[in-house]
């Protein structure tokens, strides 16, 4: 590996930055312990406008806990949706190499245009997990011989911005880009600012229908996604893959029925060490970004 480090400032000390998981676990859910195991970066620590929770956060991981934010390579945003613009202009005129972004971009489409016109050259990386997940990427490449989508339901809950456009980006990746979309219903089981809404999609051969959960009983993500020669499941947020292919039945002389053609367990939990080696490579060899904020950025998303 390049020898060369970067230092990283953490914005915002929440639970995606810092609170997931703990130094000595085997699993790797924060930017804090990726950063930490990645020997490609240093911690320069978080700043937090809770400055407790940055107290709380150093004390944890190592570095320290700013009182403003502080100049770094990488500076890493998880504030709250609301206040990404906000983060976005602290972090652009620090001049840092990169910026990594949670997901969604902002909490608005107006704010989403805002950072894109805030960031000029400086590349930005949004943390759509599952597209850092080998499994996904590899997906995205044989759902081509899958045929055309015929159609497809979703459950999901905590907001249609906040953790629905998890879903819209997956689809973007597995089947397109979506055309239309109109809203079912909705249920306020996250912020009055970011109901989670029942919504019709529609793409150029199929629809599909993403339903809201509410989030306050469990947690769900979850997609089954029919094309003319394969049914897939993304099951238990995204931890387990089904394929099943047309297959002769054996009881019903002429019908085709589905038969289970492959279980994938896809890593999820490398998918944050797998972003920083991306993020590294970009900054040591100009490799291309995974999750650019360019590509992104969904406005149908916006106005359902």
């Amino acid at each position: 590996m390049n020898s060369k480090q970067y230092s990283v400032l953490v914005l915002g000390a929440g639970q995606i930055a810092a609170g997931y998981d703990a130094p000595d676990s085997d699993s790797v859910l924060t930017h804090a312990h990726a950063i930490n195991r990645h020997p490609g970066f240093n911690l320069l620590g978080f700043y937090d406008t809770d400055a407790d929770k940055a107290k709380q956060a150093a004390e944890k991981w190592g570095g320290r806990a700013y009182e403003t934010a502080q100049s770094a390579d990488v500076i890493i945003i998880c504030t709250p949706d609301d206040v990404h613009l906000d983060s976005i202009r602290q972090a652009t005129a620090l001049s840092p190499k990169m910026i990594i972004l949670e997901k969604p971009i902002a909490g608005n489409l107006e704010d989403t245009e805002r950072i894109l016109a805030t960031i000029g050259d400086i590349p930005v990386q949004v943390n759509f997990s599952r597209r850092f997940v080998p499994a996904f990427q590899q997906l995205a490449v044989s759902i081509k011989d899958y045929g055309s989508f015929l159609t497809g339901t979703g459950h999901y809950g905590k907001g249609l911005i906040h953790n629905g456009s998890h879903m819209f980006d997956l689809l973007r990746l597995l089947i397109g880009e979506m055309k239309s979309a109109e809203m079912i219903s909705m249920i306020n089981d996250y912020s009055d600012d970011d109901l989670t809404k029942t919504a019709r999609l529609r793409f150029d051969s199929g629809d599909f229908i993403m339903c809201a959960v509410d989030c306050r009983h469990y947690t769900v993500f979850e997609l089954d996604l029919c094309f003319e020669k394969a049914r897939v499941q993304i099951l238990d947020g995204g931890r387990l893959l089904k394929v099943y292919k047309p297959t002769e039945s054996q009881v019903y002389s002429g019908y085709l029925t589905l038969t289970l053609d492959d279980e994938i367990y896809p890593e999820t939990d490398n998918a944050m060490m797998n972003l920083y080696q991306n993020v590294y490579e970009h900054l040591t060899d100009a490799k291309a970004l995974i999750s650019p904020i360019a590509g992104a950025v969904v406005k149908g998303l916006y106005s359902i």
